[in-house]
């Protein structure tokens, strides 16, 4: 191999690596996605009772059926991410549990600052492991 040969060969590696790099930035956006729909979801539900809370629940619901169907459709995953996605999603949903406990047993429904620091804190893992992974650019 002559140098002309070695440097195309790095060049198009580089130009490869590049593309693998852009392809693998989409679980950023699942993740803050799902961040920002989690914190909808509880805010709106510090607000709402019987019924209507079915209605934040289904976009909770559309968007775990959304952000399955975009998983599926991307071609690369970075090493390790559905070990981080999956402790993101458990963090969240342990912390949405807790969430409901702590507003019905202390009676702060309709309470408008437990709203948001309650869903801020039921968000918080999906935005750390959004910034996790764009950390591994």
């Amino acid at each position: 191999m002559d140098r002309e040969e070695a440097a195309a060969a790095l060049k198009a590696a580089e130009a490869h690596r590049q593309t693998v790099r852009a392809a693998a930035r989409w679980p950023v956006l699942v993740l803050v996605a799902f961040g920002c729909v989690m914190f909808a979801v509880d805010f709106t539900t510090a607000f709402v009772s019987g019924p209507w809370t079915l209605i934040p629940a289904s976009w909770a619901v559309i968007f775990a059926g959304w952000g399955a169907w975009y998983a599926h459709r991307q071609r690369v995953a970075p090493l390790g991410f559905l070990r981080r996605y999956l402790l993101a999603v458990v963090a969240g949903m342990l912390l949405h549990g807790v969430y409901l406990a702590v507003l019905i047993a202390a009676g702060l429904h309709g309470d408008p600052l437990a709203a948001f620091v309650g869903s801020l804190v039921v968000a918080a893992p999906f935005f750390i492991g959004a910034h996790v992974e764009s950390r591994a650019w």
